[in-house]
């Protein structure tokens, strides 16, 4: 029997391949032939959002608003006739880290998951976008994100609030 890993639709492969001031990598989707390539953080959320709202999973809690005319509401999910085969998946890796997002909803104009090394031995839960960038950067820096939001708050031995 194989062992490969099974992904869901609301699953993002995310391949980082540079991290020197901001992420750079590629993000693979079984809704998608090929990856979403991208160059910094602002554009890997942008491209995510726009996969979701494509494939309308997990849908937005809240309707957007435009001014360009009315935007249709999408009330299914919209599976592309192919799609990416988990095998493939699979074998994506990035040069830097690579990670497995699972964005369960998208609740209060954010995302909220989990995020997981490859082996899935570790999970992180995240309530919002910048919550799972910082996981995700606090782990290419190597320190944990409890410790760099306690140096950043003051709440270190001193007391300081």
């Amino acid at each position: 029997m194989s062992s490969a890993a099974v992904f869901p639709i609301n699953m993002i492969r995310l391949c980082i391949d540079g991290y020197v001031e901001d992420l750079s990598g590629r993000a693979y989707n079984k809704m998608l032939l090929v990856p979403l390539l991208f160059g910094g953080c602002g554009e890997l959320l942008l491209e995510m959002d726009n996969l979701f709202e494509r494939v309308g999973y997990p849908q937005a809690f809240q309707a957007r608003r435009t001014f360009e005319g009315r935007q249709k509401l999408k009330g299914s999910i919209c599976i592309p006739a192919q799609i990416m085969e988990d095998e493939e998946i699979d074998r994506q890796a990035g040069s830097c880290r690579t990670f497995d997002i699972i964005v369960q909803s998208r609740r209060q104009s954010g995302w909220q998951g989990l995020l997981m090394d490859p082996e899935r031995t570790c999970a992180r839960k995240f309530r919002s976008e910048m919550e799972l960038l910082r996981y995700i950067c606090s782990d290419l820096d190597g320190t944990s994100g409890q410790e760099k939001t306690e140096q950043k708050s003051g709440t270190a031995e001193d007391g300081r609030t």
